[in-house]
C-alpha cells in the first residue's frame, strides 16, 4: 500500500533534512522536492522583489499527483514549504516548526535579510503553514525538536502509531523578537 507524506513548514525548519532522514529510514521510498519540480517543469511565471519564484500552484499540484501515480507502491515523501497550499488526497501532512531564535540564525546564514527575514519569522510565529495545511489535509501533525526528535516523531506518525496532535505556540517569542528589533 502506498503512503504519501507531505513535509511542509517555513523555510529553515528542516524539511529537506527530515525528508532525507526518512528516505534512509523507510524502505521502498522516494523523496520529491516541490522546488525541484517547480524548476525542472518551469512552473513559475517570474520572481518577486526578493527573488522568490511565483509558482503555478495548480500546475505543481498536477505534476505532483502525476509523480505520485507513477511511484508504484513506494512511500512518497513530498517536501516543500508550498505544500501546505496544495491538496494531496490521502496524504499525511507534517508541519515542521522551529523556535524563532534558531530559525533566525539559519535564515541569516542563508542570506535572508530585511523584510524577507522578518516575513518568514512572523509566518513561523503565526503558524501560517500549519493553519493552511489544516484546510487542505485531513491528518496534520506539527513537529518541533532536534533532528533526531523530529525523525522519531515522523516515524511514529507514518507507522500509524497514535500520536497526540499538538499546537505549538510561538507568539511570545515573536513579541520578544519584535521588541528587540525596535
Amino acid at each position: 500500500m502506498r503512503r504519501v507524506v507531505v513535509i511542509t513548514g517555513t523555510p529553515g525548519t528542516g524539511k529537506t533534512t527530515l525528508s532525507q532522514d526518512l528516505l534512509k529510514s523507510i524502505g521502498n521510498s522516494v523523496v520529491i522536492s516541490a522546488n525541484s519540480v517547480v524548476r525542472s517543469r518551469h512552473l513559475f511565471s517570474g520572481r518577486d522583489r526578493d527573488g522568490a519564484m511565483l509558482v503555478n500552484i495548480k500546475g505543481l499540484q498536477r505534476e505532483l499527483e502525476k509523480r505520485i501515480r507513477v511511484s508504484g507502491n513506494k512511500t512518497v515523501i513530498l517536501e516543500g514549504h508550498l505544500l501546505c497550499e496544495i491538496k494531496i488526497r490521502g496524504a499525511v501532512a507534517l508541519v515542521l516548526r522551529s523556535h524563532l531564535k534558531p530559525l533566525e540564525k539559519r535564515l541569516r546564514a542563508r542570506k535572508y535579510k530585511g523584510s524577507k527575514l522578518m516575513d518568514n519569522l512572523v509566518s513561523e510565529a503565526l503558524d501560517y503553514c500549519g493553519t493552511i495545511a489544516e484546510k487542505n489535509y485531513t491528518k496534520v501533525f506539527e513537529i518541533i525538536g532536534t533532528e533526531r526528535q523530529m525523525l522519531g516523531q515522523a516515524m511514529s506518525i507514518i507507522s500509524g502509531k497514535k500520536v497526540k496532535q499538538k499546537q505549538i505556540e510561538l507568539s511570545e517569542e515573536l513579541v520578544s523578537l519584535l521588541s528587540k528589533a525596535q
